[in-house]
């Protein structure tokens, strides 16, 4: 058999083997050298000249370029295959050796040229085409995925340099620039984050997300504030030092209303109306809502953390989250290891919020029963090692009275920024219900907007009519005409909304 002036071989992947000097991998030819030894066994096409003994490995992107040129092209077929690949050359001109006079300057020549060409690697006779062409076709999959994965390695490379670059631009600069001699007290932040503060205005720069510009902020409580990119750092600081000080001399913006009033000046409110109520006829006694008989049902309330989300990352580094997606009611008792046939899951504000409270769908007639199963449902549920990990902010269990809904709490599990409020005591919880439903049988839409300490902004007086209305319709000590006018009332109002 007549031996191959060339040959031609692909590797899938990385083929490295482990050998002695004397060593060779089987199938390489005679003159391969450890240098070429290497190149036989990287990933890609791998093409070498018995004759020229020059060998050439061409990856996944420059293996399809040379399957496009060799159907694109016919001159292969007389001319051979030549195999290139796209090279930078520098060449740089030194100037003239010889001796000059002290005073005689040095001429000044350009002492760079470069160029980009496709330069020949290695030269295979034409009768290696149709091989050639057969097995690009063949790996024609494997190579596109190869290109995919190059260009992608590519894009990530240039993103490093180019962010590496200005980082260590912005880097410089940043320690060059005096921030202790300028008309404003400037504070460091973060590594590449400043503020000043003027009056009631404040300025803030940081690099960007990107680290390409400089993004200068002055802001101001109820105030709209501006904001700007900069290539260099003292451009972005001067525009700051002089935006501040027309900020902060604009008028002051009134704050806005609050939603509430102050706690005082509700407890004030609600002992005046108390006391105009009393003994008057549609005053009702707290001992008049005790039942005749209480039953229990388990009680477990809880706040839950996202399963998912999106973010989105402002110019400073600030973090937006939003699209928050929370479990199901039947999910939610699943990963709580709560049984769904025997508990009752309800989210109070609507679908997909944090909030849910459980109850159970047995109603317990003894209440230190109600408390022993209320104990082993929150031991044998899973709700303590959400809690751990971090899936549960805060939850609390106990037991609730079916007929006033009062929640007896047994124990709770929170986080320190985030407790739970202090359990109010039976007494003053039947003596807040008693008021409000004598509140709501008055039909005084004043005194019940005094009562809630709520302000016109937050709560209209269509919204307060329409809950004294409701309350009317179901109360057990108002005549039955007066319940029926609430009613229809009601029946009327809702078209309306």
């Amino acid at each position: 058999m007549e031996e191959k002036t060339w040959g031609i071989r692909f590797n899938q992947y990385p083929a490295y083997q482990r050998l002695n000097k004397e060593q060779r991998p089987q199938g390489c030819p005679d003159w391969f050298e450890t240098r070429q030894i290497s190149l036989w066994q990287e990933q890609g096409l791998v093409l070498w000249n018995n004759v020229d003994k020059r060998i050439e490995v061409l990856q996944g992107g420059e293996a399809l370029r040379l399957l496009s040129e060799l159907h694109s092209q016919d001159s292969w077929k007389s001319q051979g295959i030549s195999v290139t690949r796209l090279v930078h050359k520098i060449e740089f001109q030194l100037p003239a050796r010889g001796r000059r006079k002290k005073m005689e300057q040095e001429p000044k020549v350009d002492t760079r040229k470069s160029e980009a060409v496709y330069e020949e690697m290695v030269h295979l006779p034409p009768e290696a085409g149709p091989e050639l062409m057969e097995l690009l076709k063949e790996k024609k999959p494997i190579l596109s995925d190869m290109a995919a994965k190059e260009k992608k390695r590519w894009e990530e490379a240039v993103r490093q340099f180019w962010d590496f670059a200005f980082e260590s631009f912005h880097k410089q600069e940043q320690s060059e620039l005096d921030f202790t001699n300028r008309p404003f007290t400037w504070r460091g932040h973060d590594p590449y984050q400043w503020v000043c503060q003027y009056q009631s205005a404040e300025g803030r720069v940081c690099l960007e997300t990107r680290k390409w510009l400089w993004y200068a902020r002055v802001t101001k409580p109820r105030h709209t504030g501006k904001s700007y990119s900069f290539v260099k750092l003292l451009e972005a600081v001067e525009w700051i030092e002089k935006e501040i000080v027309e900020l902060a001399n604009q008028p002051e913006v009134p704050e806005p209303p609050s939603h509430f009033r102050p706690e005082e000046q509700i407890e004030t409110d609600r002992v005046r109306i108390r006391n105009e109520l009393i003994g008057g006829s549609f005053w009702i006694d707290p001992a008049a809502l005790e039942p005749k008989q209480i039953t229990y049902k388990l009680f477990i309330e809880l706040e839950a953390t996202p399963v998912s989300f999106k973010t989105l990352e402002l110019e400073c580094g600030d973090i937006i989250r939003y699209e928050e997606r929370y479990l199901s009611p039947s999910k939610l008792a699943d990963a709580l290891n709560l049984d769904i046939d025997r508990f009752h899951v309800d989210q109070p504000i609507g679908e997909n919020t944090d909030w849910y409270q459980v109850t159970s769908l047995t109603t317990f007639f003894q209440e230190s029963s109600a408390a022993d199963q209320a104990q082993r449902a929150w031991d044998q549920s899973r709700i303590l090692q959400q809690f751990k990990a971090g899936k549960i902010s805060r939850a609390r269990y106990g037991y609730q009275e079916v007929e006033t809904r009062f929640v007896t709490y047994l124990g709770a599990c929170q986080e320190p920024d985030k407790p739970w409020d202090q359990p109010v005591a039976r007494k003053g919880y039947m003596e807040d219900q008693a008021f409000r439903e004598t509140l709501c049988c008055a039909l005084d839409i004043t005194d019940y907007r005094d009562y809630l300490g709520a302000n016109p902004e937050f709560i209209s007086d269509e919204q307060i009519l329409r809950t004294m209305h409701e309350i009317r319709g179901h109360s057990k000590f108002l005549p039955e005409a007066i319940r029926r006018e609430s009613k229809v009332w009601l029946a009327e109002y809702e078209p309306l909304e």
